[in-house]
């Protein structure tokens, strides 16, 4: 199904529904076991479970109280995938929870500031949230970096609260509220 989602642009990025084509570079990208090792998937991750997952994202017209919403991270000076960012809206939509995966090689060029900076604009501008999200393995430095570096707020850690498949680790979570949000942007 074709999505009717409007792509989100910045300076250097452009973040797209994801598209079937994707579905050899999400495979990739998640085989990858850095990449997998704070995430709720283990490697190997076969390309038919990425072709499940876009169809099941791609078959809603964005972002949806309940659901995850999956993007491409593309690079606008050469249409490379880089990698992806997601969005989860609470039930009543009123509080967003913001991820990013990017390519190893892809990493260390603050891709993952620039395109996570960009879905919580459109989650706070856009989709009217009064709370944005994102939680993450206590030991993920680089990904708690980029949180921080966005504004976000470290809230706490839930001890032995999240699974993959039958092992549990702690997970921290970071909050950032609209208002802080619309202040820090007012600033820029």
């Amino acid at each position: 199904m074709e999505t009717s989602f409007e792509p989100l642009v910045t300076e250097r990025l452009v973040l797209r529904a994801m598209t079937l084509d994707d579905a050899e570079d999400l495979a990739e990208r998640r085989s990858d076991t850095t990449t997998a090792q704070y995430q709720a998937w283990r490697a190997p991750y076969p390309v038919e479970r990425a072709r499940e997952l876009i169809q099941d994202v791609t078959s809603r017209p964005g972002p949806q109280p309940g659901h995850w919403y999956q993007l491409a991270v593309v690079r606008r000076r050469d249409d490379k995938v880089l990698g992806d960012v997601a969005i989860h809206l609470s039930e009543n939509g009123r509080t967003a929870e913001v991820g990013f995966t990017l390519h190893p090689w892809a990493r260390g060029h603050y891709y993952a500031t620039e395109a996570t900076a960009r879905l919580v604009d459109y989650a706070v501008f856009d989709l009217e949230v009064h709370r944005v999200e994102a939680s993450t393995h206590p030991h993920n430095v680089d990904s708690i970096k980029v949180l921080e570096r966005i504004g976000f707020i470290p809230e706490g850690i839930r001890r032995e609260r999240y699974w993959v498949e039958d092992e549990v680790s702690d997970d921290a979570m970071y909050g950032l509220l609209a208002r802080e949000w619309k202040a820090r942007r007012a600033q820029d």
